[in-house]
C-alpha cells in the first residue's frame, strides 16, 4: 500500500541557509564586542599597574631617603633608579623595571598631550619623573602624569599626580564620537 499523505520531515535547504547566515551575523556581533571587552580590560590593568608601580617607587623613596628618578627607557617599559639627577643616568643605580605588554606602550600623541597637560594641568612624566622623599608624604613628584596607548588606536590610559591628591590615579578611556577622550577611574 501506498502512503499518499504522507508528511516530509526536515527542514529546506533556504531554511538551513537563513538559520545559518542569521548565527554568522550574531556571531560576529558578539565577537567584535569581546574584543573591545578584552582591550578595555587590558588598557584598564596597564594603567592601575603603571599608577601601582609609581606608588611603589614613591615609598621606596621614603623608605631608602633617596630620590628615585622613573624613565621611560622602551616603548613597553619604564625603568627606576636611584639618582640625583634625572638628567644624568651613568653612575645611577638602576633598582627596578616595569613593563607592559605590547601592544600597549608608554606614548600619546602630541594632541592628547597637550589636552591632558591642561585638564589635568599637569606635566608628562615620561621623559623623567623624580620621587624626592618627603617626611610624612609620598615622595611622589607634585604632579605629572604617564600616558599607555593601546596599538595605533584610541584606547588610553593614564598614571596621574595632581597636585591636590596625594596619590597617583589610574585612569583610562577612549575617544568618543566628539573626537575627545573620556577618561573614568577609581
Amino acid at each position: 500500500m501506498l502512503n499518499c499523505g504522507s508528511k516530509k520531515s526536515g527542514y529546506t535547504l533556504v531554511e538551513v541557509l537563513v538559520v545559518v547566515s542569521i548565527l554568522g551575523i550574531l556571531s560576529s556581533m558578539g565577537v567584535s564586542g569581546l574584543h573591545d571587552a578584552v582591550v578595555n580590560s587590558r588598557i584598564k590593568d596597564a594603567a592601575m599597574n603603571t599608577a601601582a608601580f609609581l606608588e611603589r617607587m614613591a615609598n621606596e623613596s621614603n623608605r631608602i631617603s633617596k630620590r628615585i628618578c622613573v624613565k621611560k627607557d622602551h616603548a613597553q617599559r619604564i625603568t627606576a633608579y636611584v639618582t640625583a639627577d634625572c638628567g644624568n643616568l651613568q653612575d645611577a643605580e638602576e633598582l627596578a623595571t616595569f613593563a607592559i605588554e605590547a601592544p600597549a606602550k608608554f606614548a600619546c600623541g602630541e594632541s592628547l598631550k597637550s589636552d591632558i597637560e591642561t585638564d589635568f594641568d599637569a606635566p608628562d612624566m615620561q621623559s623623567g619623573a623624580l620621587f624626592v622623599p618627603r617626611i610624612g608624604l609620598s615622595a611622589a613628584p607634585i604632579k605629572g602624569f604617564i600616558c599607555i596607548q593601546y596599538g595605533d588606536g584610541s584606547p588610553y590610559g593614564l598614571a596621574v599626580k595632581t597636585a591636590d591628591k596625594n596619590m597617583i590615579i589610574p585612569m583610562w578611556g577612549h575617544a568618543g564620537s566628539d573626537g575627545v577622550i573620556h577618561f573614568s577611574g577609581l
